[in-house]
């Protein structure tokens, strides 16, 4: 069974803060916040909705240092370490980092590529009203206020097949459908825990290489808000890596670009919902049912 309900946070490392805490206030139009870590070091605290922050950007190096998973109350909590152990994982409870995150109960494990994971419930919830430096509105829930969490994360690891396993077996993660380009060798798999099409999805990389967050998304409620942001990227002359374009499972009308530690971020709305009643997995010939172009961009 699966307990798991949405991407509740992500935390990654960065060389420049003074920069990411720009590039997310003036392109992304999140909320930015100071504060330390569990270890003391300066973090960016970045918000999009009622909570506390959804995104924590610490000094350190660029990349991907751990990815929350939210449960619904203390119940399933228990219930999915439970699960962890039975199946051989090993867990944490850590107390000290609960309090750190701002959630009730926490517990650390990793995933068979080594990427840091942590699973909570409880998360801190602000009681003013969050307000975007750019006017936006992130798509953190569904026209029915279930959660959906952040948005998706796609990750890269040599042994894809046995992340993909223990994301499905192990963690109850449902397949939403596959994109498969036999003409590059290429397949990708997107899997969900809630009705956002994917909070999740598994890329190739080559043997022995290490293991990386290709990119997260974010989703904002208007075309108009992403257009506006696409403008900004270019005046500020950010790194486009994908024009703007229509992916072909998910149906989001998004843009990719390069942060200020590397990572990449696709900026986009419109995002498919799932209804596990009627959803029928399909795979998919290719990525984009327009645009994405990788070709013109800088």
């Amino acid at each position: 069974m699966g307990y798991i309900k949405a991407l509740g946070y992500i935390g990654i490392g960065a060389r420049d803060l003074d920069a990411w805490g720009e590039y997310a206030a003036d392109v992304l139009g999140l909320q930015v916040t100071r504060g330390r870590d569990d270890q003391d070091v300066e973090t960016l605290f970045l918000r999009m909705d009622e909570r506390h922050h959804r995104i924590a950007v610490r000094s350190g190096d660029d990349e991907l240092t751990y990815v929350g998973w939210e449960v619904p109350n203390e119940l399933d909590f228990d219930a999915q370490v439970a699960d962890l152990e039975r199946q051989g994982v090993a867990v944490k409870e850590d107390a000290g980092l609960a309090s750190l995150r701002g959630v009730q109960r926490l517990a650390r494990f990793t995933d068979p590529a080594g990427f840091q994971l942590e699973l909570f419930f409880g998360a801190a919830v602000v009681a003013s009203p969050f307000v975007s430096p750019t006017g936006v509105r992130f798509v953190t829930t569904d026209p029915a206020g279930n959660d959906l969490g952040v948005g998706h994360v796609v990750l890269q690891a040599p042994n894809t097949d046995e992340m993909i396993d223990f994301y499905l077996n192990v963690l109850g993660f449902k397949v939403s459908d596959y994109i498969v380009m036999k003409q590059y060798g290429i397949s990708l798999t997107f899997t969900h825990v809630n009705p956002r099409h994917h909070s999740l999805a598994f890329g190739p990389a080559e043997p022995g290489s290490k293991p990386v967050l290709n990119h997260f998304m974010l989703e904002i409620d208007t075309l108009d808000g992403v257009g506006r942001a696409l403008d900004r990227v270019r005046e500020k002359k950010i790194s486009l890596t994908a024009a703007l374009g229509r992916h072909t499972n998910d149906g989001m009308l998004s843009f990719y670009m390069e942060s200020p530690s590397g990572i990449g971020v696709e900026y986009g709305t419109e995002g498919k919902l799932i209804d596990d009643e009627t959803w029928t997995v399909t795979a998919w010939d290719a990525a984009q049912l327009w645009g994405h172009d990788r070709s013109h961009t800088h």
